[in-house]
């Protein structure tokens, strides 16, 4: 048994650092450049930090923005790392690869308490590990980076009964991202309701209630400010899908939305399409890899045998019902993969099932020397669709997408900052336009010359 469990941590060390590979690979200079969105989060945790309010003045429990306020989770993660690192791309979007490693590690727990199986689990935690769009944000500066490995974490305790820690670490998942909060409440008030029996015990009513009021006393300013702050609520009303009421025609846009998260483009060929609005984010490959679905196919099959408590099998159904919900009430481009990300793990755990159910199938059709061979073939089989697959999508990220979406990115605009700097100490103004990002100069000119004495006179 030791023996056992030390290749089981050998093997999920290896799946992590092979996830670390492909997330600290040139993380200063792909994406291209450190767009408005990810220094905005750091602007206004530094200006609180030194000044007492944040860049606009105020001080609320979310971070400043032009249109809204974030959640701050990621500003102060990124914030803390530039006081290690230094103030550069690297130490703003290393966090996010903390982070993404993170769920990694509970997506394998997740699998593990769902199926008992360590072989599902592992096969689950490797796809999240490469899958293109975990890969992808868990190299941006910004606040979905930090959404996965709280909401992970709390579903992983709360599946193993602990209601305390969960209500904590799914309550600090409010202030991640702005839909977290509904995932948190329907994902772990729907496992709260199916756990097992024997993961109920005695007064296990007044134990819920209870990690209910504290997942609420925490939660409660991050949701005032989803539901009540002038500045937040007015974005939240122009993108709502829902904002003009429930009719026929907003009913039809939901379900539109909903349908285009099961899209074979967005899943596997070309993610998100350039008309929409967070098309940047994951454009010109899928969210994961073409097998990936069949294998999650065959987990929903299967999961009827792997995942032997029938709640817990219905929660796994709830989630994948609950995946496109974040951009399907919200109407600003669809597919929208920031906005559904909390939901695509549950396509690696369906997965992680698909593949071992599939390999104890052959091998329960093999004997003897036949059985060898089939299991060798398929470890062979699918050590080569791994190497195809990560290569394929590596060359693509690291070589092409910096080019075709450096615009997005707002490409140069490191190099133009920097040589304003340079001159700074000779001139007494500068002139200088960013395109198209002109409506957010105010955060690249707080960013980078911050600590410049020099007029700006922008676009």
């Amino acid at each position: 048994m030791p023996l056992q469990r030390h290749r089981i941590l050998v093997a999920l060390a290896l799946i992590v650092l092979l996830g670390a590979g492909l997330r600290l690979y040139n993380l200063s200079t792909v994406p291209t450049e450190l767009i408005a969105d990810e220094i905005d989060l750091y602007n206004s945790v530094r200006s609180i930090v030194t000044t007492g309010h944040d860049v606009d003045g105020t001080l609320a429990p979310f971070l400043y923005s032009k249109f809204t306020r974030n959640p701050p989770m990621y500003g102060i993660a990124a914030y803390a790392s530039t006081l290690v690192l230094g103030k550069t791309a690297f130490a703003l979007r290393f966090p996010a690869v903390l982070f993404g490693l993170a769920a990694i590690v509970f997506v394998y727990g997740i699998a593990f308490n769902l199926t008992g199986r360590k072989d599902v689990a592992l096969a689950a935690a490797l796809v999240q590990s490469i899958a293109p769009v975990f890969v992808q944000f868990s190299r941006i500066a910004w606040e979905p980076g930090s959404e996965l490995p709280f909401l992970l974490a709390g579903l992983y305790v709360l599946s193993a009964g602990r209601l305390a820690a969960a209500a904590v670490l799914l309550a600090l998942t409010c202030y991640t991202y702005m839909d977290a909060w509904l995932y948190a409440v329907i994902l772990g008030f729907g496992l709260c309701v199916l756990l097992p029996p024997r993961l109920r015990g005695p007064r296990f009513a007044l134990r819920a209630a209870g990690a209910g009021f504290l997942w609420l006393v925490i939660a409660a300013p991050a949701l005032w400010m989803c539901f009540f702050d002038p500045l937040t609520t007015s974005k939240i009303s122009r993108i709502s899908t829902f904002s003009a009421g429930i009719s026929m025609r907003t009913l039809g846009i939901f379900f539109a939305n909903y349908a285009a998260h099961f899209h074979f483009a967005f899943l596997v060929t070309t993610g998100e399409p350039q008309s929409g609005v967070t098309w940047r984010y994951l454009n010109g490959f899928g969210a994961f890899y073409w097998w990936v679905l069949p294998l999650a196919a065959a987990g929903i099959i299967a999961a009827n045998w792997y995942v032997p408590d029938r709640g817990m099998r219905l929660w796994l159904w709830l989630w994948l019902i609950a995946y496109p919900l974040g951009g399907s009430l919200t109407n600003e481009g669809a597919p929208n993969a920031p906005r559904t990300l909390a939901g695509m793990p549950v396509f690696c755990i369906l997965s992680g099932i698909g593949c071992i159910a599939l390999a104890d199938l052959a091998r329960a059709r093999s004997r003897g020397p036949t059985k060898r061979a089939v299991v060798f073939g398929g470890v062979v089989l699918a050590g080569v669709l791994l190497a195809i697959s990560v290569t394929r999508f590596s060359r693509f990220y690291f070589t092409q997408y910096v080019h075709q979406n450096s615009n997005a990115w707002d490409s140069g605009t490191h190099a133009m900052f920097s040589a304003v700097r340079q001159y700074a100490p000779h001139y007494r103004r500068v002139c200088f336009s960013v395109y198209p990002a002109w409506y957010l100069i105010d955060s690249y000119i707080d960013f980078y010359l911050h600590d410049v004495p020099i007029e700006t006179i922008d676009n």
